[in-house]
């Protein structure tokens, strides 16, 4: 879980344990969950359109066309690389559903033909970074159950910890999330991700936000692999809401162009 849009955690030492310790009670585990809605609620419903920048610690760059928009109960987006040369084309396309089962696609322009993305291929990386495929989905909120379990100062907001534990542990990415949210601004600050063993594994974090037409954008993202010890950002540029995005841009046919 992060914000809107997800481009979507050293295990804990006994003190840092006993801080998270988790807050007791139904009512506070419905509070939670209830804060984790009133985020998901935020997304903005208006069409949306940007490039982005993905950098790594191992030194490659690539460069994409982002679009966005919400059709009916679906928060589509597509995304085309269009740089370096050799991944130019390759597109992926998200199907967020409100309700019923999600959809992902990747084309290559090598074979020429657009591929579902499976359970398998979700937990693959995103062009050679740190997220993965499945990172880039946010998770639907009755997928998961969740606690409070403390509060921590993350990139100067107080935050509130919330652990996130999937319902269907078999499919499922991780074994469990915590993310540092900003109840103010309703902004994810930092995501956790723990991997099935139970060990943190990589962590997400807003590393800049910024308000562009009103709305809480995350300008600057990282994903840091702990266990790897790499990281992968994504720097958004030339963001435009309100953007002129045709529904046919989230066509299978738009896909294989």
């Amino acid at each position: 879980m992060t914000n809107w849009i997800r481009f979507r955690l050293a295990v804990c030492s006994t003190a840092l344990c006993a801080a998270l310790a988790p807050v007791p009670g139904r009512a506070e585990d419905a509070a939670a969950r209830a804060l984790v809605q009133k985020v998901r609620d935020t997304a903005p419903k208006t069409p949306f359109a940007a490039k982005a920048k993905l950098t790594s610690d191992r030194g490659f760059v690539r460069e994409l066309d982002l679009k966005h928009k919400h059709l009916n109960d679906v928060e589509a987006s597509l995304m085309e690389v269009t740089a370096p040369m050799d991944l130019k084309d390759t597109r992926f396309l998200l199907l967020d559903r409100e309700t019923g089962q999600d959809e992902q696609y990747i084309y290559s322009p090598a074979a020429r033909r657009a591929v579902r993305v499976g359970t398998q291929t979700r937990k693959q990386d995103f062009l050679g970074t740190e997220f993965a495929v499945g990172d880039l989905v946010q998770p639907e909120v009755d997928d998961a159950t969740y606690r409070f379990v403390g509060e921590e100062d993350v990139g100067g907001r107080k935050c509130t910890l919330v652990e996130a534990t999937p319902k269907d542990t078999e499919d499922a990415m991780y074994s469990k999330t915590i993310a540092a949210i900003d109840p103010t601004d309703l902004l994810v600050m930092r995501t956790q991700l723990f991997d099935d063993k139970g060990a943190l594994y990589k962590v997400w974090t807003m590393v800049k936000a910024e308000k562009i037409d009103g709305v809480w954008t995350p300008v600057l993202q990282r994903m840091e692999d702990v266990q790897g010890k790499h990281w992968s950002e994504i720097e958004l540029s030339e963001v435009k809401y309100n953007a002129d995005v045709p529904d046919d841009t989230f066509s299978r046919q738009n896909l294989t162009k």
